[in-house]
């Protein structure tokens, strides 16, 4: 089931992620100091959200097609103004079968892979879709800060955690899935993708004046992880 908040509440999410501590000052900056560079090339946005990761892409030039499992989240994005971008409705836990072979130069996956109980899918077509030289750049759950709301207590099952974030100022319930570091590097691996960059984040200076108490949280322990992977 898709979380209410990409869904029912996806204006407010919009809203709430275009200036906040965690996605614009943390995630954002650290996802796009992997990205190469963008003019001229075909990219594909898998979990596009409101757009966000659209526009910044579209600005430095690239070709932009903006795939998300909700519709609300496609619908914001269609309304954005400016170059026109390509946007559906695809169930990333199915991958994204209607893409071409080797089709992309890149894909990029902000904050959504947590909510796929099996990557295999998605990751298989991302290699599909990719050209030989394309990369994959991703953001995801940290999996030693998620290992602590494991339910088992096993750190290296995957699991289903229920959990209630306040992202737009009220209590939304929602569902991920918490996996071990060596699960998502196999995931990769048998996918056929290689990582050949890694970082926890760094959280941007503009945090410090706005948010110091998550700013010395995420300058002194990681939040998320991101990922730059090749085509083996």
């Amino acid at each position: 089931m898709l979380n209410p908040m990409y869904s029912r509440h996806a204006a407010e999410y919009a809203t709430a992620i275009r200036d906040n501590s965690y996605n614009a000052y943390y995630e954002r900056p650290s996802l796009c100091a992997l990205l190469p560079e963008l003019q001229g090339k075909r990219v594909i946005d898998l979990g596009c959200g409101p757009g966000e990761y659209v526009a910044y892409l579209a600005s430095r030039g690239a070709t932009v097609t903006a795939v998300d499992s909700s519709a609300e989240m496609i619908s914001l994005v269609q309304q954005k103004p400016g170059k026109t971008i390509n946007a559906y409705v695809q169930d990333l836990a199915q991958g994204v079968p209607d893409e071409a072979d080797q089709s992309f130069d890149l894909a990029v996956s902000p904050l959504m892979i947590h909510y796929l109980a099996d990557l295999t899918p998605l990751f298989r077509d991302v290699k599909r879709i990719l050209k030989p030289a394309g990369l994959f750049v991703f953001s995801t759950h940290h999996p030693f800060v998620d290992y602590q709301f494991s339910p088992s207590g096993n750190y290296f099952l995957t699991e289903k955690i229920v959990d209630e974030w306040d992202t737009i100022g009220s209590p939304v319930r929602v569902e991920y899935y918490r996996r071990s570091l060596s699960t998502l590097m196999q995931a990769l691996t048998d996918a056929g993708l290689c990582v050949v960059e890694m970082s926890e984040g760094k959280p941007d200076e503009q945090m410090q004046q706005s948010d110091p108490e998550s700013y010395h949280k995420l300058s002194t322990a990681p939040g998320f992880l991101f990922l730059k992977c090749r085509v083996m």
